[in-house]
């Protein structure tokens, strides 16, 4: 097997950032054009070549569309772009209001996705599964007192994931890999978040049982009320957060 030597970033990924803060923090509007290819190759100090890939970079983000014979349109990324631009968003973008937005829409999705699973997973539950489930919140237990953040990320994360594994659904787990990203994100910037507390326990503990009890609608309520709980705490932590660097 030969694999290729991996890149470090070029210019036209330097380029495609460039771009896409400007068109995520509302410089450029939606429906509004960008410089010909010409004129943008000759400000950024590069061929048009490079610069036609950091357009396709663009491109398949959603956030402009090339047209043949009529420019570089940009696209309202609100409704035309992709998951990718979440991590850019969360991780890089200077609009506070738009970073906002994202994180609350992504815990909302997060809680609502996640108690679906628990649900079809309560409807699906195998022994070897429930018994994986059990051995996970067990390992959480067993580090209630650690001070470690990243290990309290990876035991948690590793508990939704068994749950995921007993829907038995290739699809879900694309989901859940999904949300795992996005909640990685919100994990570098609130590492100091994740702790494990009894009553945190408790909380996995009921999700865990009704999962076990093959019991779908207390699996959602369970799962529902526990991330909305935990995300209400995190996401006023972030509001807190951004109102001290204004």
């Amino acid at each position: 097997m030969n694999f290729t030597r991996i890149k470090k970033i070029n210019i036209s990924e330097q380029i495609a950032t460039r771009l896409r803060e400007i068109i995520l923090c509302g410089e450029i509007k939606p429906q509004q054009k960008l410089p010909p290819e010409r004129e943008l190759a000759i400000q950024f100090g590069t061929n048009r070549n490079t610069l036609r890939e950091a357009l396709k970079i663009l491109e398949s983000d959603g956030l402009i569309e090339i047209r043949q014979g009529g420019g570089i349109e940009v696209l309202d990324f609100a409704s035309e772009g992709k998951i990718n631009l979440l991590s850019y968003i969360i991780r890089h973008t200077k609009d506070t209001s738009m970073k906002t937005r994202i994180i609350s829409d992504s815990l909302n999705v997060r809680s609502a996705g996640l108690a679906e699973i628990s649900k079809i997973a309560a409807e699906n539950r195998e022994t070897a599964q429930i018994d994986k489930i059990r051995d996970s919140l067990e390992r959480i237990r067993g580090n209630i007192n650690t001070e470690d953040h990243r290990l309290v990320f990876n035991l948690e994360m590793n508990f939704l994931k068994s749950i995921v594994e007993a829907t038995n659904s290739i699809v879900l787990m694309w989901f859940f890999n999904t949300i795992r990203e996005i909640t990685e994100d919100v994990f570098e910037e609130f590492e100091q978040f994740w702790n494990i507390s009894d009553e945190y326990c408790e909380s996995l503990e009921k999700i865990y049982k009704a999962i076990k009890d093959g019991s779908p609608e207390r699996a959602y309520r369970f799962t529902r009320e526990h991330f909305e709980r935990i995300d209400k705490t995190l996401f006023n932590l972030f509001k807190e957060v951004r109102d001290a660097k204004v």
